[in-house]
């Protein structure tokens, strides 16, 4: 769509042998080519999901029956069959990204662009659209070219990988061949973490690209590594980044900072609560992850937690403020929100001034100083005079979480904090969390990214249909990451490596790269 975007375009390109400056989008999707966006809500035009699906193959001028079965089709397709009615609106962001894929696969595309697919969905929802995707290029020999930085579950599906840095084309070959290259992660791209240990053992071809491979690979080799390669590892950045995390409560003072008390929610309308008796506390200085499968309600509990929705049954308080009777004005000077969908709290024309919003209290010197550090430790000094909403949805993401800490809140709630964010930007934010823990922020941080959960959190609550399904600790995934994983926590490159190992009679405890490098040196 370069006619819409502007800019200048040179060299040559062609879509399905279609130069598509000249040709509308329109009869480049009626030539069979599909578009997924990263934000599903970004391209939604309907109110009801078999409306939406509906929409490109009414506008193809397909028969009704046709159009009926291309939407059964693709509902069934992606497991939604039954949601036809539904209101978009009142469905999860993963609900609706399947919505958004199913809308696509309904035009039988020859060719599918699909922007970070897998981003608002948990790991086993997003293996099964990978699967899905895989079906569908097998069944009807479509191309398929999708974004990622979930690398670890998308490599072992991809013949060829690109790797774009500063808008150039780095590396372009197969992925076994391309994360070969030791510098790939100097450029933020996020090769899996086993990957990279094997490399720093310098494993024989072909590279593993899971844990299960690496370990299959570690325990049929004999005898110990010859040579370690730590350049291969973690850099020192992100060493620092994993350094031990502080205990409980370790921020100013150790009480509760957030308490939910046998806590159910139903939205209007509805009959089926999305929250039945959720209880647990949070204290200053403790970072919790909140996960469990897309629609579980994690949304919903991150905003009655902040008083933006109040309880059906049961008590929260924040901060000590009981959220069902305490105005929303002084529960916000508390409580900070880094919502999924950043488009929903950016307001200002430029950067700079999103960031200063919420330091209009302070002296416009000492705000402004403030910003200056934001800007500089989210790498957004160069985008400071852009408009927020001509950013990509990562930089989005930056600024919003940017614009929240600057008010130094007592609970941070951080919803899918990762999203559309490279390795470095990530190790960046693992860091920022930390820090902000360190100085008795209590935060909560619904995610679907196990190396974050791995990384930054000492806690994990497991939300399942509604429920609170599991509380653990994750110093678990260095001692017992068996009993993570059977509670529906999503283990990371390590642990996950590490318990294979295990399984496959070589007993290996490990949380981080460079543990595992010590279990398996010699």
């Amino acid at each position: 769509m370069p006619q819409f975007s502007g800019g200048r375009l040179a060299g040559e390109l062609t879509v399905l042998g279609h130069d598509p400056t000249r040709m509308p989008p329109r009869e480049l999707a009626a030539a069979g080519v599909g578009l997924l966006f990263q934000n599903p809500l970004e391209g939604f035009v309907a109110e009801r999901v078999a409306g939406e699906v509906a929409f490109g193959p009414e506008n193809l001028g397909l028969p009704p029956a046709e159009v009926e079965a291309r939407v059964a089709a693709g509902l069934d397709a992606v497991g939604l069959t039954g949601f036809g009615e539904r209101r978009l609106r009142h469905l999860s962001t993963g609900q609706q990204q399947r919505v958004a894929l199913a809308a696509a696969l309904a035009l039988r595309p020859r060719l599918l662009l699909l922007d970070e697919p897998t981003a608002h969905l948990d790991e086993p929802t997003a293996r099964e659209i990978l699967a899905l995707l895989a079906r569908v290029r097998r069944d009807s020999g479509a191309a398929v070219l999708l974004s990622e930085h979930r690398l670890g579950i998308v490599a072992p599906l991809a013949d060829r990988t690109l790797v774009l840095a500063g808008g150039r084309l780095l590396r372009d070959g197969h992925p076994r061949d391309v994360f070969a290259d030791p510098s790939l992660p100097s450029h933020g791209i996020p090769v899996p973490r086993a990957t990279r240990v094997a490399l720093s053992l310098h494993l024989p071809p072909p590279l593993p690209l899971t844990p299960q491979e690496f370990a299959a690979r570690v325990v049929s080799r004999r005898g110990p590594p010859d040579v370690l390669d730590v350049a291969c590892l973690p850099g020192r950045s992100q060493e620092s980044a994993l350094a031990p995390l502080p205990p409980q409560g370790a921020g100013q003072g150790n009480g509760v900072a957030l308490l939910c008390e046998d806590v159910s929610f139903a939205y209007p309308g509805t009959t089926v609560p999305a929250v039945s008796s959720v209880g647990f506390a949070l204290r200053h200085g403790e970072v919790a992850a909140l996960v469990g499968p897309s629609g579980a309600g994690k949304s919903t509990v991150s905003r009655l937690a902040l008083g933006l929705l109040r309880p059906t049954s049961g008590q929260i308080a924040l901060d000590g403020l009981p959220t069902h009777r305490t105005p929303f004005s002084a529960l916000a000077r508390v409580g900070g929100l880094v919502l999924q969908n950043p488009l929903l709290q950016l307001l200002a024309e430029r950067v700079d001034d999103e960031l200063l919003l919420g330091l209009r209290h302070l002296p416009l010197a000492q705000g402004r100083s403030r910003v200056e550090q934001l800007l500089e430790t989210f790498r957004l000094g160069d985008l400071r005079a852009r408009h927020p909403l001509s950013l990509s949805e990562g930089q989005r993401r930056r600024v919003a979480l940017a614009a929240v800490l600057a008010r130094r809140p007592t609970v941070l709630v951080l919803d899918e904090p990762t999203l559309g964010q490279d390795e470095s930007q990530r190790d960046a934010l693992v860091r920022l969390v930390r820090r902000a823990a360190a100085g008795g922020t209590a935060v909560l941080a619904i995610s679907h990214d196990p190396e974050f959960v791995n990384d930054a959190c000492d806690r994990v609550l497991v939300l399942r249909a509604g429920r609170l399904a599991a509380d653990l600790p994750m110093s678990l995934a260095y001692t017992d990451p068996a009993r993570l994983e059977a509670a529906g926590v999503g283990l990371a490159e390590v642990p996950a490596a590490a318990l294979t190992l295990s399984r496959l009679g070589r007993p290996t405890l490990a949380r981080y790269a460079p543990e595992l490098m010590a279990a398996l040196a010699p």
